[in-house]
């Protein structure tokens, strides 16, 4: 009998020792079922709460400028996060959270190639049509290039920028300056070659929407589709950079002269009466051996006076082609003896016909630099947001997208979130 009650209780205290490890073991799986699904929620949670971040993006940049971008330092933005975060991890009594933060820092709009990446993807999802569309009904610059335009772009000064605190913090401002005129010489001797303008006029490359953009966003000279906005010439201001609308006209004008020069040039020296006319002229001026050095001079100054007249017709509203012709040149020899060319008169050719002046815009943005052409936008997106709606305004405050990174339950979770990843593809 004793036997029988030793072996019952062995057997006893076996089953209750397996009991208890299958106990172990249930709550062990209860336990990383719990740990899983806690991880599996918080991994949903971080990405929803970035993602409601992101929904927190400016309203006015994206109506006028097509862009999102979100405003806040690493304070503001972790403490948005961890507001997102704690609305429903707050609830979990098994949830421990720390460590959490966001930051924009690696998304900042002081890398222009960050604010670059997203107008590109803008301009490709439709936002070229887009633009279009409202220029049209703005009633932008007249693409018939027939007549004049209905205002004079010099008889308006337009706006001067002086408030330091608003230069200062411009993105612009700490780029090195590049020479337009330097970019339009040398531009200008490459007109002539169809390989050249066809890869300038080369619709879907990088250069050719990021200067879409800036045409079908900003005013120019000969656009004025966004009187609110602070100046009156943003485009040439994106190409020149200065702080007032007279100095950016007069260097665009500048630069469409210089662009202009060779390619009048050579047209003179192709043209068989006009090289008779230079011929004669010099022989007048300086006979004998000189006369050579003078057909020169009264060559380069005679393409001049052509440029200049260039400059204006295309200010006009008129149309100037890249390769003269006798029916589209203005200007004449005697005009030049005359007169130097720096009247305010306008001669008009024969015949209208050519580019207009955008498109001469577009030629002199090809050349220009992608990382300037960008920080310039961000320049008069700060100007114009500063003076319609915020004073203190300041884009280089602004992120294109966040890294965030949280510790739930000892587990480290870390992301990175992009605008035009979630909006644009």
């Amino acid at each position: 009998m004793n036997k029988i009650r030793s072996r019952r209780g062995s057997s006893s205290v076996f089953l209750c020792m397996i009991l208890s490890a299958l106990v172990s073991i249930c709550f062990a799986f209860i336990y990383s079922t719990m740990e899983y699904s806690l991880a599996s929620r918080a991994d949903a949670l971080m990405r929803l709460s970035g993602d409601s971040l992101l929904s927190e993006y400016d309203l006015d940049i994206l109506g006028e400028y097509g862009l999102f971008l979100l405003r806040g330092d690493d304070r503001q933005l972790s403490s948005k996060l961890r507001h997102y975060l704690g609305y429903t991890l707050d609830q979990e009594p098994d949830a421990r959270t720390s460590e959490v933060r966001a930051s924009g820092a690696s998304f900042t709009v002081s890398d222009p190639s960050v604010l670059r990446s997203q107008i590109l993807s803008f301009m490709k999802d439709g936002g070229a049509l887009k633009l279009r569309l409202e220029a049209d009904a703005a009633g932008g610059e007249d693409d018939s290039g027939s007549g004049a335009s209905s205002q004079d772009p010099h008889a308006q000064a337009g706006r001067s920028l002086r408030h330091g605190p608003t230069i200062a913090s411009l993105p612009s401002r700490q780029l090195p300056e590049q020479s337009l005129l330097e970019k339009a010489e040398a531009l200008g001797g490459r007109l002539t070659a169809a390989a050249d303008v066809a890869s300038i006029f080369s619709d879907g490359t990088d250069q050719y929407l990021l200067t879409d953009y800036v045409l079908g966003t900003f005013n120019s000279a000969l656009s004025r589709s966004h009187p609110e906005h602070f100046f009156l010439r943003e485009t040439e201001y994106v190409l020149c950079g200065a702080l007032t609308d007279r100095e950016n006209l007069q260097k665009t004008e500048r630069a469409l002269r210089t662009l202009r020069l060779p390619s009048n040039l050579a047209h003179i020296y192709s043209d068989a009466a006009k090289r008779d006319a230079l011929a004669a002229a010099a022989e007048l001026i300086a006979p004998g051996p000189g006369g050579a050095a003078i057909q020169a001079v009264l060559a380069t100054a005679w393409a001049y006076a052509e440029s200049v007249n260039d400059a204006r017709l295309l200010l006009q509203g008129a149309r100037v082609p890249l390769v003269k012709d006798e029916a589209s040149w203005a200007t004449d020899l005697e005009h030049v003896l005359e007169d130097t060319g720096d009247g305010d008169g306008v001669l008009r050719p024969d015949v209208i016909k050519g580019l207009t002046y955008g498109q001469y815009l577009r030629i002199l943005f090809f050349a220009e630099d992608p990382d300037l052409m960008t920080a310039r936008i961000l320049d008069l997106i700060q100007i114009n947001m500063r003076k319609n709606v915020d004073g203190h305004f300041l884009i280089g405050e602004c992120c294109t997208g966040i890294t965030m990174d949280a510790v739930i339950n000892g587990r480290r979770f870390s992301y990175e979130k992009l605008y035009e990843r979630i909006l644009y593809r």
